[in-house]
């Protein structure tokens, strides 16, 4: 689904797709110009305001072609959008398969880290967090903590030596850190001051409107189809694609 028509720019296109292994494709994958992804190297855990503080920090100078954003990194796109565009309006818009991001989903990251452990949560622990979620600081500053002791727990029962047991779980901690972070900025962020044209693309079993592509979620990014929609948006707003015709 597009909105009504609005004023796009040549500058950067501005991404915002969270690093990782998944088996979804990339945004990278629509062979866009020049991309700036914002989140090439992700923040690191901090609350909300300041997560996206770091994020804007990270935009070239002047104003945005676009924003495109896959996931649940659509609330955060939507706020950086607001007044990206030239004059401080809204840039243009492009969302990929997103979803609203809940309390139950940081939760449910939370769970998964811990499963690649081979460990599970106690119900204790999920209702201590949960009535974290609401307080970023305190869940960043709580999951920090409980990690910490389940990663530091299963590298010693892997066998892993002494010495560096206390680095590994520094860095295993802080990556997922990290993740959370993501998710409960995109949980808080405040509603935009602005919109400008949007474009929602979406796959075949995501919920919501937009326009829909009979694709599976991995595919989305890869179908030729969503590239030719994302061209032809992008191109209707002024925002530069590399599929420009020279001048005669």
């Amino acid at each position: 689904m597009v909105s009504p028509a609005g004023s796009g720019h040549d500058g950067p296109l501005l991404v915002l797709d969270y690093p990782g292994e998944r088996p979804e494709a990339r945004v990278s994958e629509l062979g866009l110009p020049g991309p700036r992804d914002l989140l090439a190297v992700p923040p690191p855990p901090l609350p909300p305001g300041r997560y996206l503080a770091a994020l804007s920090a990270g935009r070239p100078p002047g104003p945005a072609g676009a924003v495109l954003a896959y996931c649940a990194s659509a609330p955060l796109a939507a706020v950086l959008a607001a007044g990206a565009g030239p004059g401080g309006r809204a840039a243009p818009l492009v969302l990929f398969d997103a979803e609203p991001v809940t309390a139950a989903t940081v939760l449910t990251a939370y769970g998964a880290t811990l499963a690649q452990l081979g460990v599970r949560p106690g119900p204790r622990e999920v209702r201590h967090l949960a009535a974290q979620v609401p307080d970023p600081g305190a869940f960043l500053t709580a999951a920090r903590a409980r990690l910490s002791d389940h990663v530091g727990a299963a590298l010693r029962a892997d066998g892993a030596a002494t010495e560096e047991v206390d680095d590994l779980t520094s860095t295993v901690t802080d990556s997922a850190l990290r993740w959370l972070a993501h998710l409960l900025a995109a949980h808080h962020a405040p509603p935009p001051d602005r919109t400008g044209p949007t474009l929602r693309i979406l796959s075949a079993h995501t919920p919501g409107d937009g326009l829909r592509l009979m694709c599976d979620r991995t595919d989305l990014l890869r179908d030729p189809r969503t590239a030719e929609a994302v061209v032809s948006f992008l191109t209707a707003h002024g925002a530069r694609t590399g599929h420009e015709r020279a001048p005669a």
